[in-house]
């Protein structure tokens, strides 16, 4: 998929924790797909690989993939959690400089929001929902 190109080309560039032989799924692949799971609202290996599997013919198709099934979901922990944080880092630091280079004008800035919600500041008795803050 174009838009995901370039995004793709950075995570080439993590250090692969796993052996030379038998790597079935491409480490850039296994990231892009599990950073989307995680943006559609999974939280666990298990979703990552519910989110692949379901959307698995989407995906191959797109990123030119022969799939057959999603990895399993102990070999996406072993795969996630044998990356370097340090290597990754660097990549996503990476990745942020370019997307801010690319949709900066000339003496313009960005700035860079992360909302929250509070936890425990709703309240059912009163029937107010949970406080948001950016």
């Amino acid at each position: 998929m174009a838009t995901f190109t370039p995004l793709l080309d950075i995570l080439a560039d993590v250090p692969d924790p796993r052996r030379a032989e038998g790597k079935l799924y491409k480490l850039p692949h296994v990231l892009l797909f599990s950073i989307l799971a995680i943006v559609s609202g999974s939280d666990s290996y298990r979703g990552i690989v519910t989110f692949i599997d379901t959307h698995r013919r989407t995906l191959n198709r797109s990123f030119g993939l022969k799939w057959r099934r999603a990895p399993s979901h102990t070999s996406i922990r072993y795969i996630l959690q044998g990356l370097d944080p340090i290597g990754v880092e660097a990549v996503f630091r990476r990745h942020a400089a370019l997307l801010h280079a690319a949709n900066t004008r000339p003496g313009a800035g960005s700035i860079a929001l992360d909302g929250k919600t509070l936890r425990g500041s709703f309240d059912k008795f009163h029937d107010r929902t949970a406080a948001h803050v950016c």
